[in-house]
């Protein structure tokens, strides 16, 4: 199956939103914490909440960065 343009670009937003949210949820809980038993248990609200934030915000940053960084980008 093939994407077309904007259904790439919507599942590229989306995946590197979970990813970002994903190391950087888990590297900051893991400097306060310890890797016991307990940690997944607290990583995982954490990187619900992080990609509840972390996926729309990427829908309206991405965009607006992409054509900000395209005026200086030789074509």
């Amino acid at each position: 199956m093939k994407l077309s343009k904007g259904q790439g670009f919507a599942v590229f937003i989306v995946l590197v939103s979970i990813a970002t949210t994903a190391i950087l949820s888990f590297g900051i809980l893991w400097t306060h914490h310890p890797l016991n038993n307990e940690f997944l248990v607290m990583w995982g609200p954490d990187f619900i909440t992080g990609c509840c934030i972390s996926i729309p915000v990427g829908f309206i940053l991405v965009p607006v960065i992409k054509r900000w960084v395209d005026k200086f980008t030789i074509q």
